[in-house]
C-alpha cells in the first residue's frame, strides 16, 4: 500500500497484485486525513478497463475516523451498525447500504464479528432474491457476488465499508471483478497506525 495513503488515512493493509486493463497496479487513494473532523475516505477503483461500462459499484472505499468504534456504534451518528439492548451482535443501522437491490429488499441479512490485528469489528452479508416473478436481477445482486457492509475499530479508530459486492467465486485477477476472498485477506491484513 502507497506508504503516503497509510500515513494520511491512518491504516495500512496488503493489497493483492492485481493490475487493470493498463497493466497498472490497483492501490487505494487517500482524501482528507483521519485526524481531521469528516475523517478520511480510503479507495480503490477495481475498473478493470475503464472503457467499458460495468454494471454496479467498481470501488472499494472505507471512510476512517479518528474516533473509537465503541463510542461511534454508540452515538449512532453515521453507523452501520447499532446496538440493541437485548442482543449481543449489533444489527444494521436503517440507513446501511443495499437495503434493496432492483427487484426489491433483501431477503436475508447475515453479520459475523471479524478480528484483526489492533482492531475488531462486523461485516452484514446481504442476500437477495427474487420479489417479483417479473423482474430479472441485475447482476451484482444475484448469488455470483456477495454484497457487504464492514464496521471495524479500536478504541482510538472506526473505518466502515458502506456497501459493495464482490465476486463469489475466487479470480487472481479483475477482468471480472474483485473476489470476495481477495478483499477478506486484504481486510484480515489492515491495521491502524495510531497503535
Amino acid at each position: 500500500m502507497n506508504p503516503a495513503s497509510a500515513r494520511q488515512c491512518g491504516i495500512t493493509m496488503r493489497i493483492p497484485a492485481l493490475r487493470n486493463v493498463a497493466d497498472q497496479a490497483l492501490d487505494f487513494g487517500c482524501t482528507g486525513a483521519y485526524k481531521a473532523d469528516g475523517g478520511a475516505v480510503l479507495s480503490m477503483d477495481f475498473q478493470y478497463d475503464i472503457s467499458q461500462h460495468y454494471e454496479g459499484n467498481q470501488h472499494i472505499s472505507f471512510t476512517i475516523e479518528n474516533v473509537g468504534i465503541d463510542e461511534k456504534i454508540s452515538s449512532g451518528k453515521g453507523s452501520i451498525f447499532r446496538n440493541t439492548p437485548d442482543i449481543t451482535m449489533p444489527i444494521l443501522s436503517a440507513g446501511a447500504a443495499y437495503a434493496n437491490s432492483n427487484c426489491g429488499p433483501s431477503t436475508m441479512t447475515s453479520i459475523k464479528r471479524i478480528q484483526g490485528v489492533n482492531w475488531h469489528g462486523w461485516i452484514a452479508e446481504r442476500s437477495f432474491g427474487k420479489n417479483r416473478p417479473d423482474c430479472k436481477l441485475d447482476k451484482e445482486y444475484t448469488s455470483r457476488y456477495r454484497c457487504i457492509q464492514v464496521m471495524f475499530g479500536n478504541d482510538t479508530m472506526t473505518a466502515q465499508l458502506w456497501g459493495v459486492c464482490l465476486l463469489r467465486k475466487k479470480y487472481m485477477n479483475v477482468e471480472n471483478g474483485f473476489s470476495y476472498d481477495l478483499f477478506m485477506d486484504m481486510l484480515l491484513s489492515a491495521r491502524f497506525v495510531n497503535e
